[in-house]
């Protein structure tokens, strides 16, 4: 009996966007270059293919952002090539790692706190509308110095402007760019105040931030907080909710990471490799370029696939396992660059790779890995709620699930 072909159908399809993970194993074997004829996209779907293509900066662009991100934001870092993105991921990347960012610590704990304490009394709270969704945003707010009473307000903008990312939705799109310009009123005097009278705030740091004798413009900066609001959020938010989904379903590793909290940061590793909440990004061919022995023209849209490439069976031996104890896998804290594949380990790509790697990624690890061992302490035996769903639905390149319904005691 003869295998049907692979068609862009089926990549369309409500079987693939409720588990794509089949189809992208059929893709890695059978067509690893695919073009879907539908969106008019080529798809790298291997694990080798998508680490060559992150690292390639001279037949890929980036320009593509222009037209999806730049539409709401306006001009920002991932819309840059070569060393004009160079020089502004330099302004503003210090500031996300190592011991300058040390001081927001205490942001993602009291956030995290403040949450967890307004918990409703009754035995089942649903994570992603108590916490996921609040935690990233309230900790940016306060990083970037604003009042905690804008915290809600900030969160309307975060939801406004992810539904304005919709690639096919004008309508969205235009609630999402009005969503940032009412962000940008509202940030220009703060802005222009800490140029002037700069404090200990995010804001006063990326003001006087340089490199290469540049500064960010009004505009750029502007453009850089609703850039961070909304991709500092999405990823920690539905990574949050992710993890826990899995963790949930896999009682035995639960129970190792409530006994020891470390443990937490093998878990975000696994599920950003297992369940990673971004499912690839997009790149545009300025030459043409081979990929397993396939060759992608000039000027086509190209996307990597990361969330098959992590699930690649010649990289990771049972890639649809959810395993916090991964011998294959890089655990704990990634590097700089992404770029791992040492004894044996590699790294996964949720974050993307190389000079395009994903300036946040501490400050997500930190968000979930500090906000689980608080609820770990608030909630006694969590388990999933009767009749939980656990669905992951995709939307907008992402995948999560839409509810995660706890049941717990109190300590």
């Amino acid at each position: 009996m003869s295998v049907s072909a692979i068609t862009s159908e089926m990549l369309h399809s409500k079987e693939h966007l409720l588990d794509p993970y089949p189809l992208w194993e059929r893709m890695r074997h059978d067509e690893p270059v695919f073009f879907d004829e539908i969106t008019k996209t080529w798809v790298l779907t291997r694990y080798t293919d998508c680490v060559e293509a992150f690292a390639n900066y001279e037949d890929f662009s980036n320009r593509l952002y222009r037209d999806t991100l730049g539409v709401v934001f306006g001009p920002t870092m991932l819309d840059k090539d070569g060393s004009e993105h160079v020089t502004h991921r330099k302004i503003v990347a210090p500031e996300f790692v190592g011991k300058r960012f040390e001081p927001y610590y205490k942001a993602i704990d009291r956030n995290a706190l403040d949450l967890i304490r307004k918990f409703p009394e009754g035995p089942v709270v649903d994570l992603v509308d108590a916490f996921t969704t609040r935690l990233p945003v309230n900790v940016i707010v306060d990083m970037l110095g604003m009042d905690q009473s804008d915290h809600d307000r900030f969160h309307e903008w975060y939801t406004t402007m992810m539904a304005g990312l919709a690639r096919f939705s004008s309508e969205k799109q235009k609630l999402g760019v009005l969503a940032h310009e009412q962000l940008a009123e509202y940030v220009e005097p703060i802005i222009e105040d800490r140029r002037s009278c700069p404090m200990e705030d995010l804001i006063s740091k990326i003001v006087h931030a340089e490199a290469s004798g540049q500064r960010l413009t009004l505009t750029e900066i502007q453009a850089f907080i609703s850039l961070l609001l909304v991709a500092g959020g999405e990823t920690t938010d539905k990574g949050i909710a992710n993890m826990w989904t899995q963790l949930l379903l896999h009682p035995e590793q639960l129970d190792a990471v409530l006994e020891d909290h470390e443990l937490f940061d093998c878990a975000f590793s696994e599920m950003m490799r297992h369940s990673p909440p971004v499912l690839g990004q997009l790149r545009y061919s300025v030459n043409d370029v081979t990929f397993s022995g396939v060759t992608i023209p000039a000027n086509q849209t190209v996307y990597i696939q990361l969330a098959s490439a992590n699930n690649d069976e010649t990289i990771f031996k049972d890639p649809r396992d959810f395993n916090i104890g991964r011998d294959d896998l890089h655990l704990y804290k990634e590097r700089k660059s992404g770029h791992h594949g040492t004894e044996g380990r590699y790294g996964h790509l949720g974050f993307g790779l190389g000079k395009h790697f994903c300036l946040g990624y501490e400050m997500a690890r930190l968000e979930a890995v500090i906000g689980s061992s608080h609820l770990s302490n608030f909630m006694k035996n969590p388990r999933l709620a009767a009749g939980a769903d656990t669905t992951f639905i995709t939307k907008n390149a992402t995948r999560s699930p839409l509810k995660v319904l706890i049941e717990y005691e109190r300590p």
